[in-house]
């Protein structure tokens, strides 16, 4: 999915659902509704433990507005995640920004920091991208990124390969021209 589709999906989902809903999105779906260029995705994904919403009442009007909701493994078309606590690797909510706003649905994320720290576990090509977009666009401190990661919810915050990758980027950083 490109932005338009992300938009219109969002945009479909408020005409479906028959309450208030706000979701917390966190992954590629969030560099892509912060204008990334030419960056799509499969998924979005939600912080499950920091929306608000129906669960049921999201699978229904997901399922009018077009998207499947956690499909089986084999599914390979644009889905929307629900990501529980247990795979969640993001810091818990201290600040949100707006992403997009209907009649009944809210759209938010976290603070760029918390989002770059959420990206660590991995750390591949693509969150590297990802990552050079938005210190390009918000100008982050290593060190915001280093208190992010100490909130991350165990096991994450501990993770030998996410401490590692938190050093990688710090190299990254001075390569890309950002704060020190």
């Amino acid at each position: 999915m490109n932005k338009k589709e992300i938009v219109d999906y969002f945009t479909k989902l408020d005409e479906a659902l028959t309450d208030q809903a706000t979701l917390h999105l966190y992954g590629s779906a969030v560099v892509i509704l912060l204008d990334a260029p030419d960056r799509t995705s499969l998924d979005i994904d939600v912080a499950g433990s920091y929306s608000k919403v129906n669960q049921a009442e999201l699978v229904r009007a997901s399922q009018l507005a077009g998207l499947p909701v956690n499909p089986d493994s084999f599914y390979d078309g644009n889905h929307l995640e629900w990501v529980g606590p247990l795979r969640l690797c993001l810091p818990p909510v201290q600040t949100s920004m707006t992403l997009w706003q209907g009649k009944r649905l809210t759209v938010q994320t976290s603070s760029v920091p918390d989002l770059v720290a959420s990206k660590l576990i991995r750390y591949d090509e693509t969150d590297r991208a990802d990552i050079q977009y938005l210190l390009a666009q918000f100008s982050f401190a290593w060190e915001s990124i280093v208190e992010s990661v100490n909130r991350l919810p165990p096991p994450f915050s501990t993770d030998a390969l996410l401490l590692e990758n938190l050093d990688a980027l710090k190299t990254d950083m001075r390569l890309w021209g950002g704060p020190e």
